[in-house]
This record gives structure tokens, sequence and C-alpha cells, in this order.
């Protein structure tokens, strides 16, 4: 665990007799973990880590004194837990935010314990020693924030005006947390960040510069690598996968309004070829037909067709639907893929 932990912080081997120390000391700050504007994946991630896993986080790690998902307490005690720790740590516990916080109407679409969550974030976060948004929501706004946004959800800093530590990802990997902590622990500060407020020894590379393309490039499918700075491609989900190597395209989930900007994330003009013989497809422009032409002979049959009907997307949609029960079925697809059996 500890040399996982010194690799993800780019630290040398000889450094994991000092992380073992360090995390192991009794002098770990408690741990206040708040849930706002959420759906619980990044708390589901971190219950699925593995090397360390979730109990050597919780135990030797992360001194939790309160979490909603996996507190024992409820009620007037959990709310008593909450309290006793921010009364009796004030300006020393450390503050984990999971979830954006919705503003609009006084933050009335969001409430806790009959308080809303803005009410909770205004409370509790200022007094904090150092807040750390674990997901993209809670950093940036994230798909509660996605328009129209009825709630006026925001992330942390932006709802209540306090400097954060975003460890985003949707979801984020706990790795990121534990090594966040283990720095704090080792050093008496938060790693060195960028200007968006992402620890650099996770958010620090674009995952295309460093992408293991195990099934080949998808950068010509919509794939957000390229833009995207994460480091899920190396500390991989659970130790086993991550979203290329599963052959799905980066959507860019670590990013700032990544529901809006990254949108369509799939594209009716490759869906089909995406799915059954993306190896060995050449890439559709987005959202163009001219490249439909080494299987359709005519360079412009289909962009003569778009420009007499009203909704042409729905055209593309169409057409690319009966492109996917040939392709499916094979029996015309020798013509093309001259490779395959």
């Amino acid at each position: 665990m500890c040399g996982a932990v010194a690799a993800t912080l780019g630290l040398e081997a000889s450094m994991v007799p000092q992380i073992a120390k360090a995390l192991t000391s009794d002098t770990r700050p408690p741990v206040v973990w708040l849930h706002f504007a959420e759906c619980t994946g990044c708390s589901e991630a971190f219950l699925r880590a593995e090397n360390p896993g979730v109990e050597d986080i919780l135990f030797d790690v992360l001194n939790v004194t309160y979490h909603e998902t996996l507190q024992v307490a409820c009620g007037e005690k959990a709310e008593h837990n909450l309290n006793e720790t921010i009364a009796n740590h004030e300006g020393e516990f450390i503050c984990i935010v999971e979830g954006a916080i919705p503003t609009a109407d006084n933050g009335v679409y969001g409430t806790v314990g009959g308080r809303t969550m803005l009410e909770i974030a205004q409370a509790v976060i200022p007094k904090a020693k150092h807040t750390i948004c674990f997901g993209t929501c809670s950093a940036f706004g994230g798909l509660p924030a996605a328009a129209p946004n009825p709630t006026g959800a925001k992330g942390v800093k932006d709802a209540i005006g306090v400097d954060t530590i975003n460890i985003t990802g949707c979801p984020p990997s706990p790795l990121n947390l534990v090594a966040c902590i283990t720095n704090y622990l080792l050093y008496n500060q938060m790693p060195a960040r960028r200007l968006d407020g992402r620890p650099t020894f996770c958010h620090g590379e674009t995952i295309h510069s460093t992408c293991t393309v195990p099934h080949g490039c998808l950068e010509g499918y919509n794939c957000k690598g390229p833009t995207t700075y994460n480091n899920c491609h190396t500390q991989l989900y659970n130790g086993e996968s991550w979203c290329v190597q599963a052959e799905h395209q980066c959507i860019g989930c670590s990013e700032a309004n990544f529901w809006d900007n990254n949108a369509p994330f799939y594209n009716p003009m490759w869906d089909s070829m995406f799915h059954t013989f993306r190896r060995y497809a050449e890439p559709h422009a987005d959202m163009t037909t001219a490249q439909c032409a080494p299987c359709h002979k005519a360079n412009n049959m289909f962009e003569v067709e778009e420009s007499q009907v009203e909704n042409p997307r729905k055209f593309q949609q169409q057409i690319h639907l009966i492109h996917k029960i040939e392709l499916d079925s094979t029996k015309k697809c020798a013509k093309c893929h001259t490779d395959l059996p």
C-alpha cells in the first residue's frame, strides 16, 4: 500500500518507511465527509478500493468521524458526532465533500436532517483546516450543474467561496485521495496544485500524453483524452481497468462542465463502426458524412439527401440504424473489411 502511494505521488521507494510511519501515526486529523447533490458514486468507488482496501483507508489513513453512507450512527447520534468533531477540532479537521451544492432559492432543493445543503456547507466547511472536493460534482458542479441547472448547483468554491483541493473524476480514484492525505501527513501541507485547485500529481498531464491505447487510439471517435487531465490510465480503477481499456472513449469526466462542453458523447456517424469493426474502420469526421465515400462510393450522396430533409440529425440516425443492422449481420462486411473471415 505504501509503495502504491509513493508511486502515485512520484516519490522514491526509499520514502516507503516514512509513509508507513505517517499512516500509522496517532496524530492523524479527524475527517468529516459531507454528502451533497450527487449519486454516491464517489463513495461507491471508494468502497471498492483495492491496494489499499477500504478497511486500510478507514483504519490506517483517514480518521473518519462522520460519513453518512458508512457510519453506524444515524439521526441525532450522527448529528451529535458531526457537531462534536467541529466543536472540538475547529481549524484542525479535514472536510471531504462529495457532491455539488444547490444554491437556488436559498438552497431549498437539497436538504439533510432538516437543513439545506447550502446551510450545512456554510456552517461546517469554513471551520475545516483543509477541504478536499472528492469528485467532479463537488469540485466544479458536475452533472447536477449541467444545463439548465434548475437547482443552481455549484462546486464548493463557487458556492461558498473557500479554497479547495479538487480531486476530480466521475468517479475519482480512491488512491488519489489516499495520496493527497498522505502528502499532508508527511509534509504538513497539501500537494502542489494547478490554478483550478487540482493536485498536479494526479491532474498534471493529459490522458492522451501517456495513454496505453490497448485497442488503438480513439481520438477520431470523439475521445477527450487530449484535453483531459487525469491519471486514471495509470492508476487503474480497483487496480484492474479504465475506460479506454474497456474500449470506450474518454468523455473528459474530470474536467469542469464536461457534461455540457463534451456532449454529445456518441456520434451517430460512427456509432455502428465503433462497437463492431472499430479496429479496422476509418474514423468519420465529427457530424459529417464525407468519409462515407469509401463504402458508399459517391462523395456527397448523403449530404444531398440531408439538404432535402427537415431534420438532418434524425436522418443520420435512421441511416446509421440501417447501417448498424447490416454490419451486425456480417453479410455485407467483406467488401470493406477484407481482413475478416
